[in-house]
């Protein structure tokens, strides 16, 4: 990964604690943890190194049958939770634990001071608050108020694309609408939603500390003029609605604002995009699968749905325990940080015994790829909307593609999980 999830986007800030006394796999005995090696991957597991994306559904699966409140010792010591109702559990009891910044959040935007970010990065009546206030423009009627735009800026990139015959998707087609779609919900005037999207995507790619940094703090000085310029006005955007709104009692602070529009852009930029790459693989890959979905377009929100499912974006997030308790037999204190692994739940054997299989018209039932409990993605409607449509579009125009023989996808891992590249061709 860039430095998007080194430097400036801080994917996971975990600070030591002392690690507690039991077994690293609170579930066996000391004489199982020796001899399942189950043991020594959890012991030593990082979501964040890289390494694991290749094999981390084989790696998560070991942990869900030998040791599913795994200890790990990265990040000074945390907990990996792999399995469905564990998982839930925990994102439904926000006064056990905590999602708050400051005990271990995952934080995804630039430093910002230890400001908590609002909705993002609070628990209970704080963060209900804010969501009462938000949730009218995340309905889905609201969803389909942004449809036409989504469809124009998706027709104008693909009719861009199409006489190329080659393109690499997740750049040129994956990237590019996402952070327009989010900069049309903050309210920009569409001439300025390029140079928000240019702001995302030269952050993502900054190769360097400096050019990290130097990017970050025009980032910053972009958001918090916009910020600044909304007070006073009135305005049906999300933006402009929550500058001049006091939410739970009074006005938010402008870097409140600032943190909290960093994240809104990040949770609806990166997760799409790599989302949207994932569901384009999947028909790269499977071309009987591609060519049923072309012949039958109302297949795509099925589509959309069985990728969030089997390849969740959002792989991994982080909450802080504030209160004694125990998941799965292994106690827990407050302090210890937890690593909630939503794709590995949406694999688990005891809710999809096929888990690890794409298949369309799998039965509806409740998964994990939109998180769940009083933080479930508040923008899912919007995202459906946009996935289904751009997918529209992109197969309307172009409905066979192909990768490079020999193709072996990279994958990434670790808060976010993705396709680094996307390199297919098409006949014109």
């Amino acid at each position: 990964m860039t430095l998007r999830a080194q430097r400036w986007i801080t994917l996971v800030r975990m600070e030591a604690f002392p690690c507690p006394e039991l077994g690293e796999c609170g579930l066996l005995s000391d004489v199982s943890q020796s001899s399942d090696p189950a043991w020594d991957r959890a012991r030593t597991f990082d979501h964040l190194d890289p390494a694991q994306a290749a094999t981390i559904h084989e790696t998560l699966a070991a942990f869900r049958k030998a040791c599913p409140v795994a200890h790990s010792e990265a990040h000074g010591g945390m907990y990996v939770v792999t399995r469905f109702d564990d998982l839930r559990h925990v994102a439904r009891h926000g006064d056990t634990f905590s999602s708050a910044a400051e005990v271990g959040a995952v934080v995804v935007a630039p430093e910002t001071g230890g400001v908590i970010a609002p909705l993002f990065e609070q628990d209970l009546e704080e963060h209900a608050g804010w969501r009462r206030h938000l949730q009218p423009f995340f309905t889905p009627p609201a969803a389909a108020g942004h449809e036409d735009y989504i469809r124009r800026v998706a027709r104008e990139v693909v009719a861009g694309l199409a006489p190329r015959g080659q393109a690499d998707l997740v750049p040129d087609l994956c990237a590019k609408i996402p952070p327009l779609v989010i900069a049309s919900l903050l309210g920009l005037p569409e001439e300025q939603r390029p140079t928000l999207a240019a702001l995302v995507h030269g952050l993502a790619a900054a190769d360097s500390a400096a050019a990290a940094e130097a990017i970050g703090r025009e980032y910053t000085e972009f958001l918090l003029a916009h910020i600044r310029s909304r007070r006073g006005k009135t305005g049906s955007d999300v933006l402009t609605s929550v500058v001049n709104s006091e939410i739970n009692g009074r006005l938010a602070s402008d870097h409140e604002l600032l943190k909290f529009a960093f994240l809104l852009i990040a949770a609806g930029n990166l997760t799409t995009t790599d989302q949207l790459a994932s569901i384009l693989l999947e028909l790269a890959q499977d071309p009987a699968l591609r060519r049923r979905v072309v012949a039958e377009p109302g297949l795509i929100p099925q589509l959309v749905e069985e990728s969030v499912r089997h390849e969740s974006a959002v792989a991994a997030t982080g909450r802080t325990v504030v209160r004694e308790t125990e998941l799965a037999g292994v106690p827990l204190r407050p302090g210890d940080r937890m690593l909630l692994t939503w794709g590995s739940g949406n694999r688990d054997e005891e809710h999809f015994p096929d888990g690890d299989e794409f298949r369309l018209g799998r039965p509806r039932r409740p998964h994990l790829g939109w998180g769940a409990g009083a933080h479930r993605c508040l923008g899912l409607h919007v995202a459906r909307v946009e996935l289904r449509v751009i997918c529209e579009e992109f197969l309307a125009a172009i409905p066979e593609f192909t990768l490079p023989d020999g193709f072996v996808p990279e994958r990434t891992y670790g808060v976010i999980r993705g396709v680094k590249a996307l390199p297919v061709t098409w006949p014109v």
